[in-house]
């Protein structure tokens, strides 16, 4: 974990955070408790299809909108590439997000609610099963790297330990998601969409009024960043994320096909504002020769003194990170309980909320690299998930193959990544994740190779493991 890079001395400004702090925690908690309740066991995490698009798009952006990922490593990759951050974070997302627009009332009309419960039904429960592994694995990478970076930006500015402040994040997210999953999930990302753009707003004006743009972040340079890298964050990205659960969710919790798609179109706009306008304007305005995005925002916050505005950014901030912590933990303790369990019961729900925020809060202790958390577990999901759910669409891949790569896949990744990390290969101009392009080799070698190796025969039962 990082340490901290704020405190009360800097900023003088303990006390506004700390008491907004605690405010917050009590109107989510207050929102949460007083919404509805669900009591069946598969509407915890389902909201019985009937969520409107408005709420699912919004949902879905706030989820984006986090402090980890569009602030600190939006802003972070413009200082780092330049104009090129936009091919790093930004352009991969809107694709991403405008396929789903392309494809929204067709995914949202399949009668399946989870991706692994989708591929179980083709492949059987087995690959189901296997599906849901680095699915959970994934998702709780993502919710501690969050607890990390909120952490490291709160915990000294409100005087307390990071792990203090990690553990209260993880038991407030932990304790409201109790009351109605899902639907806890949503009630508070429409009050943290808004909170997160208006801290955006409070970050711009007081780069604006601190520093001339720094013409650097606005120049496009492939000295900086090299075509392969390019090409690899692509391959990293692209798959994993067009795989990705929470915005498979967002589509299947929809009333229909209409809804699915105004979800995506909602989220697409959103994304073209608060993960590439936003952190590029604000990246601009920071001092030249700054290349963390952490220090960035801590910068930037430091130069907020009007009481009014700093409790507003703190306020932002916080629930910047709670409303991808909590999607992502919702994520994780769906699969958990819905894919990975036979008895779905409302206790074992709130059981594996618990349990996922408890390891989550681990991982939190123990992050420190952002670009290691999101390159890493995308490109799992990518080499994982990516090809099996395909096989479920078109006419590609067979039992043999698909249960192959959800087997090894995942695995062969972690270990190519710790090879390259440790210095035993390297592509030149890769920037560390030709571990990436190798993984995705393999997979594809898995996938295509199973599923030639398995012998003709009648057609396999889906519900036979």
């Amino acid at each position: 974990m990082d340490s901290a890079i704020m405190n009360p001395g800097e900023t003088g400004t303990s006390g506004i955070y700390l008491v907004v702090f605690i405010a917050y925690i009590v109107l989510v908690l207050g929102f949460t408790f007083i919404s509805k309740r669900i009591s069946d066991a598969d509407g915890f995490w389902t909201e019985n299809r009937s969520v409107s698009g408005l709420r699912a798009g919004i949902s879905l952006s706030a989820t984006f909108m986090s402090i980890s990922w569009s602030v600190v490593y939006g802003i972070e990759v413009f200082l780092q590439y330049g104009l090129g951050g936009f091919f790093v974070l930004s352009l991969p997302w809107i694709i991403v997000l405008s396929v789903f627009l392309w494809l929204a009332p067709r995914l949202r009309n399949i009668p399946v609610f989870s991706q692994p419960e989708l591929i179980s039904g083709k492949f059987g429960k087995s690959a189901g099963k296997l599906a849901a592994i680095p699915i959970l694995l994934v998702f709780i990478i993502w919710a501690g790297a969050e607890m990390d970076v909120a952490a490291s930006l709160l915990a000294g500015t409100m005087g307390m330990s990071q792990p203090l402040l990690l553990f209260i994040i993880a038991t407030v997210i932990a304790i409201y998601m109790s009351f109605s999953g899902t639907n806890a999930v949503i009630v508070t990302d429409v009050i943290q969409y808004i909170l997160v753009a208006l801290f955006f707003i409070i970050i711009l004006y007081a780069g604006f009024s601190s520093r001339p743009v720094n013409p650097i972040v606005l120049k496009l340079d492939f000295h900086r960043i090299q075509p392969l890298f390019i090409m690899l964050t692509f391959i990293a990205y692209l798959p994993g994320w067009l795989a990705e659960t929470d915005i498979w969710i967002r589509l299947q919790i929809t009333r229909n096909g209409r809804e699915a798609r105004k979800a995506m179109g909602i989220s697409l706009v959103n994304a073209v504002l608060f993960v590439f306008l936003m952190p590029m304007l604000v990246a601009a305005f920071l001092p030249a020769g700054m290349t963390s995005g952490t220090k960035g925002v801590a910068w930037l916050l430091a130069r907020i003194h009007h009481p009014f505005f700093v409790a507003l950014a703190a306020v932002g901030l916080i629930a910047a990170s709670m409303s991808t912590i909590d999607t992502c933990i919702n994520v994780a303790a769906m699969t958990l309980s819905f894919d990975l369990t036979k008895k779905r019961t409302l206790s074992r729900n709130i059981a594996a909320v618990w349990l996922t925020a408890a390891l989550a809060f681990l991982f939190g202790i123990y992050s420190n690299s952002l670009k290691d958390a999101f390159y890493l577990s995308s490109g799992i999901l990518s080499t994982t998930l990516f090809l099996p759910v395909l096989a479920c669409y078109l006419p590609v891949g067979k039992k043999t193959g698909v249960v192959s790569v959800l087997a090894l896949a995942p695995v062969l990744t972690i270990v190519f990544y710790a090879f390259e990390k440790y210095g035993w290969f390297a592509i030149p101009g890769a920037n560390g994740i030709s571990y990436i392009l190798i993984s995705f080799g393999a997979a594809l070698l898995l996938f295509f190779g199973g599923s030639a190796l398995e012998p003709a025969g009648p057609k396999l039962s889906t519900d036979r493991d």
